[in-house]
This record gives structure tokens, C-alpha cells and sequence, in this order.
């Protein structure tokens, strides 16, 4: 076991979340998935996008366009948009929202 946990890297820029919780953010969700091991990445990100109320979202930052990964949240029982914000060799940004 390592001394210390590889943590998921989420930081938090400009929305609002609706857990419940009773606390309102105005931050909007980042998730990095470049760090987190490749056979652990596409169900951390349907995890996270499962998770969205209507209306939130987050950028996924990931090594290359997510084709696949945009099709299987296609799949989901919800209504989500992606955003191709932008895509360089080695780097892609995605908006994802919950819309429905």
C-alpha cells in the first residue's frame, strides 16, 4: 500500500450544485482525468456525469478527444450536451451539462 492516496483531481471554478446539502457554490467542476488510470477514467466520468442535477456540469480535461467516452454518455438515461472547447496533440477540453 503507498504512503500516501492518489487523489482524483476535481477543483471547482463557476456553478451551483443542488446535492441536498443545503450549501450553494457558485464554482464550476473541473474534472483531470489524465492522472487517473486509464481503466479507471471512463467510469469516473460517467460516474461524475450520473451524479449532475439538470442544469450542472463540468469541463473534462482529458489526453485527446473522448469519442468513445462522449458515446457511452450518449447512453446514459438522462439528457447531456458536450462541448468540444478545445483540442490540441495531447490535450482536449470538453464542456459536459446536464440538460434533462
Amino acid at each position: 500500500m503507498s504512503e500516501e492516496p492518489r487523489l482524483i483531481p476535481i477543483r471547482e471554478s463557476h456553478s451551483h450544485h443542488t446535492c441536498g446539502c443545503g450549501e450553494t457554490s457558485t464554482e464550476r467542476m473541473s474534472l483531470d482525468v489524465r492522472p487517473i488510470p486509464h481503466r479507471l477514467r471512463h467510469p469516473a466520468v460517467l460516474g461524475a456525469v450520473s451524479s449532475l442535477a439538470v442544469g450542472e456540469g463540468f469541463e473534462l480535461v482529458a489526453p485527446h478527444v473522448p469519442t468513445p467516452l462522449l458515446a457511452q454518455i450518449d447512453q446514459l438515461p438522462m439528457t447531456v450536451r458536450h462541448t468540444l472547447l478545445e483540442a490540441e496533440d495531447g490535450f482536449a477540453r470538453v464542456e459536459i451539462l446536464r440538460v434533462g
